[in-house]
């Protein structure tokens, strides 16, 4: 090859570059499941969750599926070229654009696994625009066998689609023009073990294509004995079950000890979509509880804090949460918070420190720019003095919902301590039982 030829070969290649550079999508802030709701519905709302601090609103899936009106149906679809999830085209494109209005991003759900399980549609050409050599053989999943998982119909009723047929493609594909047409911002990829990775990507590669890389997307993805996380992260972000199972619940549960998030197991991708709890994993929507479930629906509240409270991860939250958690809506304006500080080049490292050693309560800082304290008992925990020293913590602090003030201050040896605790006339730490506090860092004078 010639030298001209070599040069222009690179031009191209940095130009290609800098073209995905440009048009990445950023990671979410936090994204708030609007699990199940009608478009109608979050379109009133939406613009409240710009105030709280997201960046993202996952709405239901949006094809014409299972005319029943319990929350699974939607995940049955029946006609990808229909909008008729939540609402109909009209009233996704009225939630679009309000939510773009005040800066939130739209995430839709798609289901491209399987089809409805209806009597009307038991021969499978039925199915608008497919035929029966669109879909696999009828067989119940063996969770130890990667081409069952892949092959074999979820639920033992749902039919599966073989996502290497022209047709299949080619109607999943127009359903996701058809998306980012109106305008969508993100996609989630439900039941996304149950395709092949290659597959899946296939169409992540198309969504990058048709948005030039404008979206943002990830992958549902439960580890069982023959699935790892690990065998989709190379297609894109995934959920973080192995953050919810083998750690939160441990950590969280009644009995449970919080020391166990000094080093929390994790999916090893800094993107993965954490949660205190999803629509998984409650007791009214899975009564078998296969992925695990809290004992009491509070402690996921406290999980979720936590979940918020970290650098590491995209959580995601549940509309119930937000709704019934008295603090839950301040840890996504908290991570908003940290997140604009870290952009400007501030440190907001999450570290758990260890300045306090008990299984109930939790002291996590920020860098320098913020901290995080949490007390899962029920009783009141109450220090007069807390030795600060070994973190990267001083100056003034606001607390964000209670709206109270701490002074980190070095003292003549060095040393540095919580000297102020809502008032000077008190050091220490203080924090009430089932209570979950957010510190950002302040001028000084706030402190005076």
């Amino acid at each position: 090859m010639s030298t001209y030829k070599k040069c222009l070969a690179l031009i191209v290649l940095l130009f290609i570059l800098l073209v995905s550079v440009v048009f990445a999508a950023e990671q979410p802030v936090a994204i708030f499941h609007a699990f199940d709701d009608h478009y109608a519905m979050i379109e009133s709302y939406v613009c409240e969750l710009s105030n709280q601090g997201y960046s993202h609103v996952q709405i239901p899936p949006a094809q014409k599926s299972n005319p029943d009106k319990s929350w699974w149906a939607r995940y049955q679809p029946i006609d990808f070229s229909v909008i008729e999830g939540r609402g109909s085209e009209t009233d996704l494109k009225k939630l679009i654009d309000k939510a773009h209005s005040c800066g939130i991003k739209v995430i839709a759900d798609v289901v491209f696994n399987h089809m409805a399980s209806l009597d009307e549609y038991r021969e499978l050409d039925k199915f608008p625009g497919l035929s029966k050599e669109d879909f696999h053989q009828r067989c119940d999943i063996d969770y130890s066998n990667r081409g069952s998982v892949m092959n074999c119909w979820l639920n033992g009723n749902l039919p599966d689609l073989n996502q290497a047929g022209k047709a299949v493609q080619t109607i999943q594909k127009n359903h996701i023009k058809k998306l980012l047409t109106l305008g969508i911002d993100g996609f989630r990829f439900d039941a996304a073990k149950h395709m092949p990775a290659d597959m899946v990507k296939g169409y992540i590669d198309y969504i990058d294509k048709e948005s030039n890389g404008n979206t943002w997307n990830y992958l549902e993805v439960i580890e069982d004995s023959g699935t790892k996380a690990e065998d989709y992260t190379w297609v894109a972000a995934v959920t973080d079950f192995v953050l919810y199972k083998e750690s939160l619940l441990k950590a969280f549960s009644a009995g449970g000890d919080l020391r166990l998030l000094k080093v929390p197991k994790a999916v090893d991708d800094r993107r993965s979509v954490t949660f205190g709890r999803n629509h998984d994993t409650i007791p009214e929507t899975n009564k078998n509880c296969i992925v695990g479930c809290y004992g009491d629906p509070t402690d996921s509240y406290l999980a979720t804090t936590y979940v918020l409270a970290r650098e590491q991860g995209t959580p995601l939250v549940l509309n119930w949460d937000n709704y019934d958690s008295p603090f839950i809506g301040y840890g996504a304006r908290f991570r908003q918070i940290m997140t604009l500080r870290g952009r400007n080049g501030e440190n907001v490292k999450e570290n758990v420190l260890g300045v306090v050693d008990s299984p109930n309560v939790m002291i996590m800082e920020r860098g320098s720019q913020g901290f995080f304290v949490l007390n899962k008992a029920a009783d009141r925990f109450d220090v007069p003095s807390l030795d600060m020293t070994l973190t990267n913590l001083e100056g003034c602090y606001r607390e964000l919902r209670r709206n109270f003030t701490v002074a980190i201050q070095k003292r003549d040896d060095g040393k540095r301590y919580v000297t102020r605790w809502g008032r000077w006339t008190r050091g220490g730490l203080e924090i009430f039982g089932r209570e979950a506090l957010y510190f950002v860092r302040e001028p000084w004078e706030q402190c005076n």
